[in-house]
């Protein structure tokens, strides 16, 4: 399961560690979110015996309870979100869930005994929460990453990504930049939508 560091999705697992003692999840709620991520991630990777759209289809839910793909959808589409209708966002919403999982399924074919190792010491930022991990692969170097979680009432939702030093967030919002100009939300849609059909 190599990781490809350009997706938001792969690097995602990287919130939280299987093994992390449950003290540490404990300990703050940005890690209980973190781990909780992971491992409902791995284990829908576990039972989707190597089948595509049966992954994206478990990890679909893993991303709509995970991440807050509102936030999200609404940075990566800058500006542009405040001309949009409630229906425009809902539907750029829904295919941005549809593309975060699509893309996991991808990048996520198979369970070898990866594992996840979460950094206790998490970082506080104005509202957000630093949460440092690596992604543990056998044979492989270790990977570093790190995530801002947020909380919305009583729950803790991941909104962005970093690989070293680049968020994810700026990056989708870079590559989708164009085809928002162009063509509006519906193109967007699109374009996610026809990105997560190839993926699958």
């Amino acid at each position: 399961m190599p990781l490809k560091t350009r997706s938001i999705l792969a690097a995602a697992v990287l919130f939280a560690s299987l093994n992390a003692p449950a003290a540490m999840a404990a300990a703050d709620p940005a890690v209980t979110r973190a781990e909780t991520f992971c491992q409902s991630m791995i284990e829908a990777v576990r039972q989707s015996n190597g089948k595509a759209r049966l992954r994206a289809a478990k990890l679909t839910s893993v991303v709509e309870e995970s991440l807050n793909t509102r936030v999200m959808a609404q940075f990566v589409t800058g500006a542009a979100w405040e001309r949009m209708s409630e229906a425009e966002r809902t539907a750029v919403i829904g295919a941005l869930t549809r593309y975060s999982a699509a893309r996991l399924a991808q990048e996520f074919d198979s369970f070898t005994g990866q594992s996840c190792a979460v950094d206790a010491a998490v970082q506080t930022r104005g509202v957000d929460k630093l949460v440092k991990s690596r992604i543990l692969q056998p044979g492989e170097a270790p990977a570093a990453l790190n995530y801002r979680i947020r909380e919305y009432g009583a729950a803790w939702k991941i909104v962005d990504i970093y690989y070293d030093g680049v968020s994810q967030l700026a990056t989708e919002r870079a590559d989708f930049a164009a085809v928002l100009r162009s063509g509006g939300p519906a193109a967007l849609v699109r374009r996610l939508d026809e990105v997560s059909a190839l993926a699958r």
